[in-house]
């Protein structure tokens, strides 16, 4: 059986997140450039009303499978394991054809009703298909990683990622395409008749977001086909002698039940998680028409290009989600997998009572997560101009509408990226109940946050990003210190904190003092990009050292990842 320790499943999958990401910004880039900060909106708001659904129909399913995956193999009830795949398999998909019909048929009032917007109705119905595949994706990614097998999710994911590329962008130019030939052969956009092309373009902005929004279904469905067919072609490793020692197995019924009974409070919490996209959703284009009412001009440098001011708190939402909000949320998505990678160790090390181990797991997976933390965000704040320039060159206005915000949320990169692995963890801690009160605390402090802040005019954006950081500070203190206190253990500070903080400050300490020196030798003054890129290759560079010097990395990393003669001593980590 091909299986990995948790520092390689952890590099594997972080390797496959930092090369998905990569891709997401080619495909995230062309398309916000195409679609601006209005048509984004669009999209923004699609997937506002899509992600609830999706959380409720996919989020638990992942640590479901894997947590039964694991305990089932721990205690060689491979017979067993076995059905539970096939039994999760037949009622999570159900589920997923259901909420897809129920998706499609309620895509219009839905959007009206929570975005005001009817036109966004158009991206959730082509999104909705996603929502079947998905449900199959996850009981296959889950059952793998639960044996310790990091493969599957990561082609399965890379495939997805390189689809979405494709077919979505493919969409969406050829929806533009379709647009424009139609206004200049009729006049006529999609339908309606348009005065000039400003208006055509703004008029078929909904369309191309729809168009874009089908290639993350289509994508979405040739990752499924993939790891269906991989699993029928290559199986699990699971022999026939290993199914014979296990005679006896669990009821269809019960099974059932333990899968609801793990997933739906992972589902919940899911749900409750995206309340932050949906509270701004909801929140950010009412009270920034609120603040631009109160102070028109504060905003006026944002107007232009056929922008009016009643389609400016649209602009500022889509620009604040597109931007800023998906800037920040690169980091937290990579040390995401590292829970994810940590899940099945845990649990088997829980299951046996070695609480010692989970302590170690622990501890390993967040100096993992802090080491790549602190650094970015830090960075993030720091340079939010700079690098939404490098990414998003022409976008001037939605640039301007973004970085102030960007530069506070470095701060929320640093918690969220250390509590979303340790969410995954209170799955394997058998303290998924609690992750639901600790979203609800954080969701009602981002909504009070919004309210206050947002309709000051000399906030708007900077309220939604001050907010958040507050929202997730509450959520990051709670979640660790339940999974402390869950496990018995204690946090070790110098390599959790401390070393990172370290690592943070000279890190960027000299992207900046490399920066000041191309500028004071008149280096590449002409080019912004490249002193951005030079600045971050400084910083890179500086991180390698300090981390080696700390012993941190590759030493007490890499080689056991990939050195024959350390890999005992990995999986012996790992609880094997």
């Amino acid at each position: 059986m091909n299986r990995q320790g948790f520092l390689k499943g952890s590099m594997i999958l972080l390797v496959t997140v930092a090369v998905t990401k990569a891709l997401g910004l080619v495909y995230r880039i062309p398309l916000t450039r195409l679609l601006g900060g209005s048509g984004m909106g669009y999209l923004s708001s699609a997937f506002s009303v899509f992600t609830p659904v999706m959380s409720v129909a996919a989020a638990g399913i992942p640590s479901t499978m894997a947590r039964l995956a694991a305990e089932n193999y721990a205690f060689e009830r491979c017979a067993n394991l076995r059905r539970t795949k096939k039994t999760a398999m037949r009622l999570f998909t159900g589920i997923g054809l259901v909420l897809t019909a129920a998706v499609i048929l309620l895509a219009m009032p839905a959007a009206r009703l929570f975005t005001g917007q009817q036109s966004a109705g158009y991206a959730v119905i082509s999104l909705a298909p996603a929502l079947l595949f998905c449900t199959a994706m996850s009981v296959e990614r889950g059952y793998y990683e639960g044996l310790h097998n990091m493969y599957p999710t990561a082609v399965s994911e890379m495939l997805e990622t390189v689809f979405r590329l494709v077919l979505g962008l493919g969409a969406a130019y050829a929806a533009e395409h379709h647009a424009l030939a139609e206004f200049a052969a009729k006049g006529t956009c999609f339908g309606t008749l348009c005065t000039d092309l400003a208006q055509a373009r703004q008029q078929a902005l909904p369309f191309i977001a729809a168009a874009a929004a089908l290639g993350t279904s289509l994508s979405s469905g040739i990752a499924c086909i993939y790891l269906i067919l991989r699993s029928k072609i290559k199986g699990d490793g699971i022999t026939p002698q290993m199914l014979a020692k296990d005679r006896a197995v669990d009821r269809t019924g019960d099974i059932v039940r333990r899968l609801l009974a793990y997933s739906t409070p992972v589902a919940l919490t899911a749900l409750i998680m995206t309340l932050a996209g949906m509270i701004d959703m909801l929140t950010v284009n009412p009270c920034a028409a609120a603040a631009i009412r109160k102070s028109p001009q504060t905003f006026s440098h944002l107007l232009g290009g056929g922008l009016t001011e009643q389609m400016l708190p649209n602009f500022i939402y889509g620009s604040y989600e597109a931007l800023a909000a998906a800037t920040a949320g690169l980091v937290p998505t990579l040390t995401a997998m590292l829970g994810k990678s940590a899940l099945a160790a845990v649990t088997e090390s829980f299951a046996k009572g070695d609480n010692k181990a989970v302590e170690q797991h622990i501890n390993r997976m967040l100096t993992l997560c802090a080491m790549i933390a602190f650094p970015s965000g830090l960075g993030i704040s720091l340079l939010s101009e700079d690098i939404l320039a490098l990414l998003f060159s022409g976008r001037t206005a939605e640039i301007a509408a973004a970085a102030p915000s960007l530069r506070i949320l470095g701060a929320a990169v640093v918690f969220m990226s250390l509590s979303l692995p340790c969410f995954t963890l209170l799955q394997a801690l058998g303290k998924a109940r609690k992750a639901t009160a600790i979203m609800l605390v954080g969701g009602v402090v981002k909504l009070i946050g919004n309210l206050l802040l947002i309709r000051l005019p000399k906030f708007t954006l900077t309220g939604a990003a001050i907010s958040t950081v507050v929202s997730e500070a509450v959520i990051c203190i709670a979640v660790m210190a339940v999974i402390f206190r869950a496990a018995h253990a204690k946090i070790r500070l110098g390599s959790v904190i401390i070393k990172p903080c370290y690592v943070a400050v000279m890190s960027v300490g000299a992207a900046f003092a490399g920066r000041q020196m191309i500028i004071n030798q008149h280096l590449f003054t002409e080019s912004r990009t490249i002193i951005t890129i030079s600045t971050v290759v400084f910083s890179v560079i500086m991180y390698l050292i300090v981390i080696i010097l700390l012993c941190e990395t590759p030493k007490n990393v890499l080689n056991p990842c990939f050195c024959k003669k350390n890999r005992k001593k990995d999986l012996q980590f790992s609880g094997k």
